[in-house]
């Protein structure tokens, strides 16, 4: 097949939209296909065929529209059998929702009404709306790609996408990289750079996103535990004050490391005994199936997609609500290493099925999907 994949940026090591991409394309090119991928920017990757997309750097807004804009211009000039896209565009065969969905975003992130209503009428927001409004209709995707069904859910409920047109097709893991084997060679040494015993109870928080992700929450459930055996890891590129002086005045400034982005985050994985991640919204959290995948319990929220992964006392806990209360039971539930042991291997087992070559095989399912739906359409248009 030749095959078209639409991202603004094609790096390898950038963030997850990205290094699904080239993952995805290297896949493809395996398979055998022809991959063009339509980018701003990019690395050099054999095979693949690239096409130049231009951006208006005016602002956030802008860019958007002129990506948009010029991306179908560069996609009316070849024909493909699938086009993909990552970015909201205006016209593609598959949408691949990946990071949620504008409306969800903004009732997460502006919980007053009035507020969420200002912030809806702002330019940024107004075209993401609008992009969304076009990819979601009919003429704007043929399907819709989620990575967990609570996406998919979202979709549907506020777009009207019927459901036959959605696929869920949850993410991968790379193995080579995330696996039981990094635990059992790099926790000792992790654990020593950084100071903690064997004796303690290592949790680990990963996000860009504090306040969404749910930091505040784990330093006020460490602080209900009052164990000082405990100790918390945190990675991730964000504002990091507030939370220092929440973690100081609660008594907690010895247990907390902040440590910023770590490009061998697999190796953080192998020091923790516990993923934390009571995440406000995440259409399906990477890190939590990276955690699995080198054995760690872990404990999330239902409003994150990854949890659909993770069965209550089996892989970790998805507590009922978001609290401290109940997010220091379940930590607390997790201090017997035997229990700890069970479920990360039981983690690890589940997550080693999410493979790149399962995500593909069901990927060319749906691509057999679109190109029936093209011949069926062109069919209906011949007979008119």
């Amino acid at each position: 097949m030749k095959i078209a994949l639409v991202c603004k940026k094609f790096f390898i090591e950038r963030g997850g939209l990205e290094r699904y991409t080239v993952r995805l394309g290297r896949a493809l090119l395996g398979e055998g296909h022809e991959v063009h991928v339509f980018a701003n920017a990019w690395q050099e990757e054999p095979e693949v065929v690239f096409h130049h997309v231009p951006i208006l750097r005016m602002s956030s807004p802008v860019k958007n529209l002129s990506f948009a804009y010029f991306c179908k211009r560069r996609l009316s000039t070849a024909e493909f059998d699938v086009v993909q896209s990552m970015e909201r565009i205006f016209c593609q065969d598959i949408y691949r929702v990946s990071d949620g969905i504008n409306p969800v975003h903004l009732l997460q992130r502006y919980p007053n009404p009035l507020v969420r209503k200002f912030k809806t009428l702002g330019p940024r927001r107004r075209v993401l709306t609008y992009l969304e409004q076009c990819l979601f209709s009919d003429q704007g995707s043929r399907f819709v790609m989620t990575n967990s069904k609570l996406l998919g859910k979202h979709v549907m409920e506020y777009y009207d996408v019927p459901r036959e047109k959605i696929s869920v097709i949850y993410n991968s893991v790379d193995l080579s990289r995330f696996s039981f084997s990094v635990r059992e060679t790099r926790r000792q040494v992790m654990r020593k750079k950084y100071d903690i015993r064997e004796s303690d109870l290592l949790l680990l928080f990963v996000g860009n996103d504090f306040k969404r992700k749910g930091l505040a929450l784990v330093l006020d459930a460490m602080t209900l535990l009052k164990d000082r055996d405990i100790r918390l890891m945190v990675l991730g590129n964000d504002r990091r004050g507030a939370y220092q002086a929440r973690a100081t005045k609660k008594g907690l400034g010895r247990n907390v490391l902040f440590l910023g982005h770590k490009k061998d985050i697999e190796n953080y994985y192998a020091a923790a005994d516990i993923f934390v991640f009571p995440t406000g919204y995440d259409a399906f959290a990477n890190v939590c199936l990276e955690a699995m995948a080198c054995g760690l319990p872990v404990i999330t929220s239902d409003t994150n997609g990854a949890a659909e992964l993770i069965q209550n006392g089996v892989h970790g806990y998805v507590p009922g609500s978001l609290s401290p209360g109940e997010l220091a039971e379940r930590i607390a539930l997790l201090k017997n290493s035997s229990a700890r042991d069970v479920m990360g291997r039981a983690s690890a087992e589940t997550a080693s099925r999410y493979t790149m070559e399962r995500h593909l095989s069901k990927l060319l399912e749906l691509y057999e999907k679109v190109r029936h739906h093209k011949r069926s359409t062109l069919s209906a248009r011949r007979g008119l």
